[in-house]
């Protein structure tokens, strides 16, 4: 029995087979076979996602891209690149590098498959920069019943595939736009909540990338800012003591040691991450400044499973969200032991982008499974779906969440034409699967 797991291991699948194609004419020949049986096809990427959306079903096809990976063009005047599919985003940014280009923004988690990230949403911070998908010059898709479509920015489609969640077919091409090859001046600083709130609208619009963070059952929050510079490189042994030593050693085995202890009595957790915040944080008054490649100034290790939940709302109402999940917290003696991070994304036009119309305030939370021990965590996650449900809250569609169909209707204008033209591109409903029976139910 051949047996999908996501990363996290939150998810798992058992389809009838798995194929690993290596060319475009596979990949219809594949969708072509399995239009004409019935057969239910899904996407796999590099399994980044928390849900389910990339499970075919017991008596379907999972198809990895990770075969079919290459870049096919790079244009160093216009600055683009076109890529197979599956090509993981730290593999395109080595490529990249030699040819003097950068992906514009990136989030903290850099190992999705480009495909991936396009379908679910994928984003970073920063009020003039739009999710991942909204880089996208043109794209190849091969739809269900075998054809290739090439779909471009400014077609109107576009719309409706930018965020199409592997419901319409197989991507199998992307030409992303990049710029040249940059570098990131990182500050890093301690500021209370009230501060954060009267300089957000400096912060916002001063910085090409700017989120905050708060350490949950401590007063302390930082800002993170990021700016393009042509300043010198940090050097390789501030960036090691960053990334492995601070980024993986620190911030993942040793809390993860502290949080396994942690896993027997909940109410430890307090008390860790307020170590935590005073190991990894600035001190108050000090600026922690560095200068990195782009890529690496975005990159945030991640080595402990997971389990998490975001969701994009009107930044209009950042700190009133913000404050409700902080007296939740408090009242309700749940113990949450990472950080939550808060991070701000341009409006789009995509059907099913939780950007789509209005720029937006994401709010992410987590909590983690050390050495394979998971504490009790669905009330938390519930009661934040609570929160951002009474703000208009647009899930993630690579986190977790409980919300009904009802609630998306209500959140999404295009929710029902997205469907309709979904049944119509597939009408036997081949990339369907039990992720998307539960979005319409």
């Amino acid at each position: 029995m051949k047996i999908l797991k996501n990363w996290a291991r939150t998810s798992r699948c058992t389809p009838k087979d798995i194929l690993y194609p290596t060319s475009e004419e596979e990949i219809q020949n594949i969708v072509k076979i399995c239009n004409e049986n019935h057969t239910p096809i899904k996407v796999v990427g590099a399994r980044h996602s928390y849900n389910d959306i990339f499970c075919a079903g017991k008596d379907g096809i999972n198809l990895s891209l990770k075969h079919f990976d290459a870049i096919t063009h790079i244009d160093q005047q216009k600055h683009t690149v076109t890529v197979q599919a599956g090509i993981r985003i730290p593999a395109l940014i080595k490529q990249l590098k030699p040819n003097r280009l950068s992906l514009r923004n990136l989030g903290t988690n850099v190992f999705d498959s480009i495909a991936g990230a396009c379908s679910t949403g994928y984003h970073g911070s920063g009020i003039a920069h739009g999710i991942f998908v909204s880089d996208v010059i043109a794209m190849d898709i091969i739809t269900p019943q075998g054809a290739k479509k090439h779909i471009k920015h400014n077609d109107p489609e576009f719309d409706i595939y930018a965020v199409g969640l592997g419901m319409l077919g197989v991507i199998t091409h992307i030409t992303l736009q990049c710029e040249p090859y940059f570098k990131l001046e990182v500050t890093e600083k301690r500021m209370s909540l009230v501060e954060i709130e009267h300089d957000f609208d400096t912060l916002l619009a001063d910085n090409d990338h700017f989120k905050f963070i708060w350490i949950p059952h401590t007063q302390d929050f930082m800002i993170w800012l990021g700016n393009r510079t042509q300043k010198e490189e940090s050097s390789s042994f501030k960036k090691w003591m960053a990334y492995g030593w601070t980024g993986v050693v620190i911030n993942n085995f040793f809390h993860e040691a502290l949080l396994f202890t942690a896993s027997f009595k909940r109410a430890l957790v307090p008390s860790i991450n307020r170590l935590m915040s005073k190991i990894l944080l600035p001190k108050d008054g000090e600026t922690a400044t560095s200068v990195y490649p782009s890529h690496w100034a975005f990159f945030l290790p991640h080595v402990l499973k997971q389990d998490v939940v975001e969701y994009a709302f009107k930044i209009e109402e950042t700190f009133e969200v913000f404050r409700e999940l902080i007296e939740m917290v408090e009242k309700t003696g749940i113990y949450v032991d990472t950080p939550i991070e808060v991070r701000f994304v341009k409006k789009d036009t995509y059907w099913l982008s939780p950007t789509q119309g209005e720029d937006v305030c994401f709010i992410g939370t987590k909590i983690h499974f050390p050495l394979r021990r998971k504490p009790e965590y669905f009330r938390y996650f519930s009661e934040v779906d609570r929160i951002l449900l009474k703000h208009s809250g647009r899930p993630h569609w690579g986190k977790q969440f409980r919300i009904t169909t009802d609630d998306f209707k209500k959140n999404y204008e295009k929710w029902d034409d997205f469907w309709e033209y979904v049944e119509k591109q597939d009408p036997k409903g081949l990339f369907q699967n039990a992720f998307s029976k539960r979005l319409r139910r």
